[in-house]
């Protein structure tokens, strides 16, 4: 996993206005309508998105590209390990929950960039997505203790499983459009 806040910080002193949720969300988007997007193609569009202060700077390129192929990575994998970049647990709940509501609302602004429609998904896609809509205005105003961390924790959960079975619908339905021209 990468850590939220060194990353952050590091996000911060190369010059990118993004936060690593923000940068995350639009990488696992853009993956979960076409697990072959390009990277190259993506960097530009964050880099048109985003406020870059020097986007020909190698460092800013690795830093792109670790968190591209990381989302790549984990949703590649079969053992369901992909997990969504938000803060650690000691950030407080309240932090968390902004963070999480703004890395959804930019998954969502990520699908419609990359060309997704809701007319592709099964029901339970166009019911996921409808709660993410939701989940994307969530009020920021969780009081610290074990029912609202439990919440947090489920919606976390729900969400994370919700992206894995997109990215299956959507790349499947993908093979299936191919393989029948």
């Amino acid at each position: 996993m990468i850590p939220y806040q060194p990353f952050a910080d590091h996000l911060k002193s190369i010059g990118v206005l993004a936060s690593p949720s923000e940068l995350h969300a639009q990488a696992t988007a853009a993956l979960c309508v076409n697990r072959d997007t390009d990277f190259e193609f993506w960097l530009q569009q964050m880099i048109n998105e985003y406020c870059v202060e020097n986007p020909h700077d190698s460092n800013f390129k690795m830093v792109m590209s670790a968190v591209f192929d990381y989302a790549k990575e984990k949703l590649d994998k079969e053992d369901y390990s992909y997990e969504l970049l938000l803060p650690q647990d000691n950030s407080s709940l309240g932090d968390r929950v902004a963070v999480l509501a703004e890395w959804v609302a930019t998954f969502l602004s990520g699908l419609g960039t990359a060309g997704m429609s809701e007319l592709n998904l099964s029901q339970d896609g166009r019911e996921f997505m409808q709660d993410m809509s939701q989940i994307a205005r969530i009020e920021n105003d969780a009081q610290e203790g074990a029912g609202e961390e439990l919440d947090f924790m489920e919606i976390t959960e729900y969400i994370r499983t919700g992206v894995m079975l997109l990215y299956i619908e959507l790349n499947t339905n993908q093979v299936h459009s191919k393989s029948i021209n």
